[in-house]
């Protein structure tokens, strides 16, 4: 499958790529997972050729990863690929030399904990970024991230608007933590979309009864 539409922010390490889920993060409660036909349908491991056989041992890999360690990786062993298939190493030499392979996509990558501690004593791991994508969705990282982005987002609107309060002379009332709470919501009921200028603080001042300081 292709890879374009995945957007996870995967740090690179000497070329090699550290893994998105933690090492510890399991789907052990599910039993599927989303499979997005369309981009498998168009993916270049379709149009490339992929023969029957082919396809049915890369969707048993897909569905083989979901109970491992990272959720979404496999061993970057072919012992234990072949184990995981089903089939004898010989087997599994011969398939790993079809073109495409049942390995097209998957890559070499680094697994950390949830501190971000590279874990290399579990051993070499491979990655495939739409099988990462859809496991990294699963776990509800996604809105996860999108939290602590808004969180993040009104964390520093909440400090932009202290350094205003500040900089208009009220000091006092720009470390009143409650007060600048109280100004940020109604500048958002207020201008939800506008620049936050020092004329519509000073309105939201006004409108919440405040004198200078």
């Amino acid at each position: 499958m292709t890879s374009s539409s995945c957007n996870l922010r995967v740090v690179n390490k000497d070329d090699k790529p550290v893994y998105p889920i933690p090492y510890g993060e399991r789907l052990a409660s599910h039993s599927f997972f989303p499979f997005h036909y369309d981009r498998f349908l168009n993916s270049d491991f379709i149009l490339d050729g992929a023969e029957w056989d082919v396809q049915a041992v890369a969707l048993t890999l897909w569905c083989k990863s979901q109970y491992q360690n990272p959720v979404g990786t496999l061993p970057d062993d072919d012992q234990k690929l072949a184990a995981l298939v089903g089939v004898s190493s010989d087997e599994w030499a011969k398939f790993k030399r079809r073109v495409p392979s049942p390995m097209h996509g998957w890559k070499p990558c680094f697994v950390q904990d949830r501190d971000g501690k590279l874990r290399d004593d579990k051993g070499p791991r491979l990655m495939h970024d739409v099988v990462a994508e859809v496991a990294y969705e699963a776990l509800g990282f996604k809105e996860k991230n999108a939290e602590k982005n808004l969180a993040d987002k009104e964390r520093q609107a909440l400090t932009r608007l202290r350094k205003v309060v500040a900089s208009l002379g009220n000091e006092r009332l720009s470390k009143d933590e409650m007060y600048i709470v109280m100004l940020h919501q109604w500048l958002d009921e207020n201008y939800p979309t506008g620049y936050r200028t020092s004329p519509r603080v000073v309105e939201g001042m006004h409108a919440l009864g405040t004198r200078k300081m």
